[in-house]
């Protein structure tokens, strides 16, 4: 019993740090420098999971160019998000809007110009994070609290 909600526990606090984290960088990244980019590559890949669980995703192959100072970097990020969604609509907006060959905005983090994205702020991936780790960490209370009165028991 325990052990199960350890795992639980490890696993909500896992969701919760990686959403806080998405989201505090695609905030902060509303206040990076920017830099002018083009697109270099703009498709879609069609991940398949195996034959059992038949799970397709659609993800993101995005690539553009920036300077920053005098060097030339790649940067491959939509947002502080995943690049794989399971609607195809968003994804063809998405390449409608970043066609190759398109100049575009780049915001890069200032102290490692390597790291950048296309489009700052919070998004839909770093609220089902924290909301996962929220709900995960929900149904460790119960455990914890199985835990404590087994200990006051005995």
């Amino acid at each position: 019993m325990r052990f199960i909600g350890l795992i639980f526990a490890f696993l909500g606090l896992w969701c919760l740090a990686v959403g806080i984290s998405m989201g505090m960088e695609g905030i902060k990244a509303r206040s990076w420098p920017r830099a002018k980019g083009r697109i270099i590559k703009s498709k879609v890949e069609e991940l398949r999971t195996s034959s059992r669980i038949r799970i397709a995703r659609l993800c993101l192959s995005l690539e553009y160019l920036y300077m920053v100072g005098d060097k030339i970097l790649e940067g491959h990020r939509l947002n502080s998000g995943w690049r794989c969604f399971a609607s195809e609509d968003f994804v063809k907006e998405v390449l409608k809007r970043y066609p190759v060959g398109k100049k575009v905005e780049v915001y890069y983090n200032p102290k490692r110009p390597e790291i950048s994205l296309l489009e700052p702020g919070l998004n839909w991936s770093a609220f089902l994070m924290a909301g996962l780790g929220l709900v995960t960490l929900s149904i460790t209370f119960p455990f914890v609290r199985s835990m404590l009165l087994f200990r006051r028991r005995t």
